[in-house]
This record gives C-alpha cells, structure tokens and sequence, in this order.
C-alpha cells in the first residue's frame, strides 16, 4: 500500500498521499509560468493573470455550452454525415481557443468524452474508417496542441488548498471508472454483434485500447495516489481493466521513490530508444512491483496468500470473462488486445517523462530529493484537460499528494516543446526523437552545475544549441 500521512514532510511528499503545497515568495505566488522560446504553439492562455482570479458563472456556462456540442456529435446520424461529424467535431476542438480556463471548474476536463465518441462513430463507417481514432490522436490533437496552446497560469496556495477539497473535481475522476466498465461492454458488445470484419475489429481493439490507456489508465494513475480507499479501489480497477494491476505496486512505492535514477525501470536514459526502454519498463515494473510486494509480506509477517500481484491479475481475468458471460467469447481477445494496445501507449507516455533526467548521487544507494528539474514538463491546454493535467508531471512527482485541479507549471523544470500526443508520435521515430530532445535535454544539463550523468555526456562537453 502507498504511504499513507495526514502531514507529508518535504522528503516525503514524492510518495505520500497526503498533499503538499509548497511555500513560495509572495510575490511568486500565484505567478504565470515564463514564456518559453522551445515550445511549439500559438497561444498562450494565461499571461500576467492575476494571482487569486476565478472563473465567472459566464465561463462555466460557455464550457457548459462547448461539452454539450461535444455530446451533441454522438446524435449525428453516421455513415450518411460522417463528413459533417468530422468537422463539427473538429471545430469545436479548435473553437475551445476562446474559452478561458482558470483552473477552478471542472468542465473542460469533461472533454474526455470526445474519445469514446470518436472510436464507436468510426466503427460505424467501417472498413479502414474504424482505426480513425489514430488520425484524431496523432494528427489532430497534435494541430490543436498547437493552435490552441499552453496554459502558463498557476493558482495561489490558499487557492490550491481550497480546490484541493472540491468535490466536484474527485467526483470526475470517480466516474471514470462506470464509464470505462460501460465502454469495455459496449465494444464486448460490438465484438459479438456478428457485424464485424476481422480488419474491423483491429481498429475496435485499438479504439477501446486508447480510451482505456488515455483516460482509463491515466484516471487510475490519479486515483491511486489518495489517501480515500474509494478512490483507491476504482484506481486499481481501472489498472486491472488494462491488466496492469500491478502498477499501482510499482509506481506508489517504486517510481515515485528511486524516479530519475537507475533503479526506476520507468525511467528512460539518454540515448535509449523507446524500442529498446519498452521490454525493460514492462519487464521492470513487473519485477520490482514483486519485489515491493514480497518485501512487505516479510516486513508484517504475512503469509504469502496476502500477495497482491496476483488479484490483480485474477480481478483483470475477471473482467474478461464477465464480458464474455455478458456478451459473447469474442470479449476476451477484445480485452487482451485492448489491454496490449493501452499498456503500450501508457508505456509511451512513461517513456517521454523523465527521458534522460537524472538525480544526483549524494553517497552510494542515497539521492537528492525529488524536484520539479527530475520531470519534463508540458503546459498544453488540450491534451492537459483530456490526460487530467498528467502533462504537468513536475509538480506530481515533487508533491504526489496533490489533485490534479491543482498542479502547477514551473520554470525550473525542463519543457517538452509540444504535448504528449506529439511526443509519443515523436518517439516512434527515434532519429527525428534525438534530434528533437537531445538539444534540449542538453541544455537543460548545462545547468545542474557540477553535476556528473551517469548516462550520456554531462555539462563539460560541448552542447548544441537549443532550436
């Protein structure tokens, strides 16, 4: 189990359930992130707000009006306007450029919806049409990141605490798990409908992989870092529902811990190739979430049936075979395949998060505290408001504790030029990924002043210069 603190301490708060907002200058708090000449975007939402600003009951009502023209596109009758379905949604996206967002309401997150929309819509059209949802991710959230923007804006601290206790914001989270039950048995559904081609049912798996692994995955990630056991339940179910279970093991207690260092098999070094970190962090993860487990049966005396690794598989099985009770046998290789499909794509996005960052060796086994330099940072607003503010890691991995309403955008840690959607696409290219990153990541170095890499060069060698 994850440590558990009413008060986490500044070493503890990397892994502590309990949240940490951390004391700032006064005239710091509050404070829009800088302007950063290496992030590809058009927009930047938030400029010299003013500490302390609230959305008015006219931003809440136009969010409103954009979910609900969202929502609407379902009712769009498909194959005979898909065209029509393509561009409103389309739209609508890039229109959300003019809806200000100061953190404090909870409908932009809602635009979570517009993943199932899009998967279940392009199975209707059939044929390659179903593996649409691959243009809408690779491509035009990409175009939107980018048109769209970066949110630099930062909340004051007391502003932080009260949002941290908004119910409203938990209870998002909290619905994602019917939800993404609801989305499995509607594709099991799908699966034995008899309808399907074998090409069709590819680009099914895929879909419901995608939402599973973009929302499914990312709200379990939340959910498992509270302190509520509610919360921590469905954040574990929603891991087993990708049959990866034993994450919530591994990165409570593993990732958070030894991030940015060699004992985090979650953590990509330089020059590594997401082709060649992908066998390690699965096989990693597996492995030290056992060794996490094992060590504390030994430390309270208990009996090796009180593993948790392997529940979590059997509650993964589970679900499957509920599936194909419910809506025939060809459930289960939906689920297996959907399962490949979001560990990959999650897998992805670990990749790109701490790609060659590393902490200081203060003394043989001993490191530096965890800081916001250990973690790439992006402040897309798109792809923040779908992944639950995921993108701004920094502040997640020095205060674990923390909601996402509340997650902050600092200067002093490093920026990935575009969002995660650009990013992993990046990755699947290696070359066009160093050539992007490796400037950056070296200038970023250049910075720890006496620090000494373990892998790659260090400060002392001669740096390119940031594009």
């Amino acid at each position: 189990m994850p440590l558990f603190e009413v008060n986490a301490s500044a070493d503890t708060a990397c892994i502590s359930t309990a949240p940490v907002f951390a004391k700032v200058a006064v005239q710091l708090d509050g404070k829009s992130k800088s302007h950063d000449a290496s992030w590809w975007a058009l927009m930047e939402h938030n400029v010299g707000r003013l500490p302390g600003t609230r959305s008015s009951w006219a931003i809440s009502a136009a969010w409103f009006a954009f979910l609900a023209g969202v929502a609407s596109t379902a009712l769009i009758p498909v194959p005979s306007h898909w065209g029509f379905f393509i561009a409103i949604l389309i739209g609508l996206i890039f229109s959300s450029i003019w809806l200000p967002d100061h953190g404090d309401t909870v409908l932009p997150f809602c635009t979570i919806i517009i993943l199932p929309i899009v998967v279940f819509k392009s199975l209707a059209m059939g044929g390659l049409w179903s593996y649409s949802i691959l243009l809408f991710v690779f491509v035009v959230i990409p175009l939107a990141d980018f048109i769209v923007g970066v949110d630099v804006g930062n909340q004051t601290r007391e502003i932080q605490k009260e949002l941290h206790t908004a119910f409203r914001f938990e209870l998002l989270t909290l619905l994602v798990a019917p939800g993404i039950l609801g989305c499995l048995c509607y594709a099991a559904w799908l699966a034995n409908s008899g309808g399907l081609s074998l090409l069709e049912f590819g680009g099914l798996s895929i879909g419901t992989g995608i939402i599973t692994g973009v929302v499914g995955i990312v709200a379990g990630h939340e959910l498992c870092h509270k302190a509520s056991r509610l919360e921590r339940v469905l954040g574990r179910m929603l891991l087993c529902s990708a049959t990866y279970g034993h994450f919530y093991v591994e990165h409570t207690l593993g990732h958070h811990k030894d991030v940015a260092t060699d004992h985090d098999p979650a953590t990509s070094r330089y020059g590594e190739s997401f082709y060649e970190f992908l066998p390690r962090v699965v096989k990693g993860e597996f492995v030290n979430a056992c060794r996490i487990e094992a060590a504390r049966l030994r430390r309270n005396g208990l009996p090796w049936w009180h593993n948790e690794i392997p529940v979590y598989f059997l509650v993964s099985a589970g679900i499957a075979l509920a599936l194909a009770c419910l809506t025939g046998p060809l459930a289960v290789p939906l689920f297996v395949a959907q399962s490949v499909v979001a560990v990959l794509l999650f897998e992805s996005v670990n990749y790109l998060e701490h790609y060659g960052l590393e902490r200081r060796e203060l003394k043989p086994g001993q490191y530096e505290q965890v800081q916001p330099q250990h973690s790439w940072d992006t402040a897309r607003r798109v792809t923040n408001h779908v992944m639950f503010k995921l993108e701004r890691h920094a502040d997640h991995h020095a205060h674990a504790g923390k909601r996402y309403q509340t997650l902050q955008v600092y200067d002093s840690s490093p920026q990935l030029p575009a969002g995660y959607a650009t990013m992993i696409l990046l990755a699947f290219f290696p070359p066009l990924w160093r050539m992007v990153m490796h400037p950056r990541l070296l200038a970023h170095r250049c910075q720890q002043v006496g620090q000494v890499f373990r892998h790659g060069p260090s400060p002392g060698a001669s740096l390119p210069k940031l594009p």
